[in-house]
């Protein structure tokens, strides 16, 4: 059972990235299997800047390392050119030999991109990235996706673009309307992406469990969170993937026989991008501020896609009950211990909610119903010492080893690693037992 997981328990931004680079060492193969451009992953190399990945997989700073683009993403072929470019500039390898792309996985086109962001400019305002993903998705499902293994008949992938362009432009604005010309120049600019794709393209089905076969290790690395995923997420303010383990196995085309380990990522912080229920956000806007940290640093709280600030609250241990059950959580990997302080001498932890009169231990899984819910509070010191640069968990203060311990106590999965920083190696090992 050579196949490990990594995924995340919250909202996503829980630093899956991160830790995914950090084990990538002990793997062969690391490979994406949900979402698209929409995931936001920073990674910070030892010499290197932070590098924000959304398409690539997080083994790539790995050198000698296989990445793979499941069937299960969903690629959007000019921000991947784009960001493997980026990638190249550090000096990186991006090249057919340690990056593959599944030849089943479907194609973000241009006017899925122009819906996407119409809507979100609209009434019917979902707080989405505008990377065209629900739209892609809803192609997908009614059968009516474009594939990249369409690339071997260009004609088809030009015409589907050029048709899909028209349909956008019939409900523009008229000032907003593409002539013929522009839409033809468009269309071109995209199958150039894709064209450029060609050569990392594989049937990464066969790859993968071929290599599980002859016994290589495997990481699938989840994107987004939990609480994001179409299935158990607080419905509607979901993405249109599953970010589930299930979901991920099904991205890649992975057998559950082969799952040995599943680590879930969660942050010490508790965060959101966009509107709907946040039972224990924060109202005053001056801590909320303290704690989401300064735009442009590595580790603040806004979206690495959206750039936009994360709405910021109080730890919840109910909402990730609800995820460990769901995903048959082994161990937790837990970040941003550093960030804990910034909520002042104190902090609160949501251990349960009341909902319709009634204590409950996990959530509701809808948007509707978590509006219902109020948090119950634990309140726990907090500490001064600076712990980013400790490197053994008997050096932290007390009250940070406390912190720790109520997670373990209440949620029963073990904590294995904790993130004191963004780099690679401010992650202290924390002994079992």
């Amino acid at each position: 059972m050579p196949l490990d997981v990594v995924v995340g328990l919250q909202r996503g931004d829980e630093g899956k990235g991160r830790f995914v680079d950090l084990i990538a060492k002990d793997y062969s193969v690391i490979a994406r299997g949900n979402g698209g451009s929409n995931a936001g992953h920073t990674v910070v190399p030892d010499t290197m800047e932070p590098l924000a990945l959304h398409q690539v997989p997080s083994g790539i700073t790995n050198p000698g390392k296989l990445n793979i683009i499941g069937n299960g993403v969903y690629v959007d072929p000019r921000r991947l050119v784009k960001e493997i470019e980026e990638v190249k500039a550090t000096g990186l390898e991006v090249s057919k030999n340690n990056l593959l792309i599944s030849a089943s996985s479907h194609l973000v086109l241009p006017h899925h991109i122009g819906f996407d962001a119409l809507r979100e400019n609209g009434l019917k305002a979902q707080g989405s990235t505008k990377s065209g993903i629900s739209y892609v998705a809803s192609d997908k499902y009614l059968r009516e996706g474009v594939r990249f293994e369409l690339l071997a008949t260009p004609k088809i992938l030009y015409e589907r673009a050029y048709d899909g362009l028209l349909r956008l432009n019939e409900v523009l604005a008229k000032e907003e309307k593409q002539s013929p010309d522009e839409i033809k120049a468009t269309v071109e600019d995209w199958l150039k992406s894709v064209e450029a794709l060609q050569i990392h393209m594989a049937d990464t089905v066969e790859i993968i469990n071929e290599r599980l076969s002859e016994g290589q290790k495997i990481l699938a690395e989840g994107a987004q969170g939990f609480w994001l995923d179409i299935n158990h997420g607080m419905y509607p303010l979901v993405t249109s993937s599953s970010t589930t383990v299930a979901g991920l196995l099904d991205g890649l085309g992975v057998s559950a026989k082969h799952l040995n380990k599943v680590t879930g990522v969660a942050k010490s912080v508790k965060s959101h991008v966009g509107h709907g229920p946040f039972i224990t956000e924060i109202k005053d806007s001056a801590l909320a501020a303290n704690v989401r940290g300064a735009f442009g640093l590595t580790d603040s709280e806004f979206g690495k896609t959206t750039e936009r600030p994360r709405r910021i609250g109080y730890p919840d241990l109910v909402e990730l009950r609800n995820a460990i059950r769901i995903n048959g959580i082994d161990e937790l990997a837990l970040s941003k211990l550093d960030h804990v302080p910034r909520y002042g001498k104190e902090i609160k932890v949501a251990t349960s909610y009341t909902y319709k009169g009634s204590e409950r231990l996990t959530s509701p899984t809808s948007a509707l119903a978590l509006e219902s819910c109020e948090a119950n509070y634990l309140t726990m010191d907090t500490w001064d010492k600076d712990i980013s640069v400790l490197t053994k968990y008997s050096e932290l203060p007390k009250e940070a080893t406390k912190f720790v311990d109520l997670f373990v106590e209440q949620l029963g999965v073990p904590i294995i690693k904790i993130g004191v920083g963004p780099g690679r190696r401010q992650v202290i090992e924390k002994p079992l037992g």
